[in-house]
């Protein structure tokens, strides 16, 4: 019924503005397809694949990007931990450095996701992770 009443306004407008009913007919139609039809970023999963980082610090896994959060573990000094992006948090100052970002590193099943300071890890100062969360 809706699709009906939005063709007959459409046929209206069409009339009133001196245009044929068969215009007004296939500017609805092709809006219509226009709008139901799914795109390929919709119906296309994203991957997105985890960045090796290296900690030459011990320091705690976070379950937010702060030291007042929530310890979920740690990371050890010369271990490789998978990270999925770096965002913005606490400033933190450990052994000379100062840095606001964090990395979320990837846990293993069941335990959840937790962030650990990037100055933590070896690299540049997101801990060689590229992307941003």
């Amino acid at each position: 019924m809706r699709t009906m009443l939005k063709t007959t306004a459409a046929v209206g407008a069409a009339v009133l503005l001196g245009l044929g009913a068969t215009s007004a007919h296939a500017a609805d139609a092709s809006q219509e397809a226009a709008t139901s039809a799914p795109t390929k970023a919709q119906t296309t999963p994203v991957t997105v694949m985890n960045t090796q980082v290296h900690a030459w610090l011990r320091v705690h896994v976070r379950a937010e990007p702060n030291t007042s959060s929530e310890i979920l573990s740690h990371v050890a000094p010369g271990y490789t931990y998978p990270a999925i992006c770096w965002t913005y948090g606490e400033t933190v100052t450990l052994e000379g450095y100062t840095n606001n970002k964090w990395v979320l590193i990837d846990r293993t099943w069941p335990k959840q996701n937790g962030y650990v300071t990037a100055i933590a890890l070896s690299g540049n100062d997101t801990g060689g992770v590229s992307e941003k969360c």
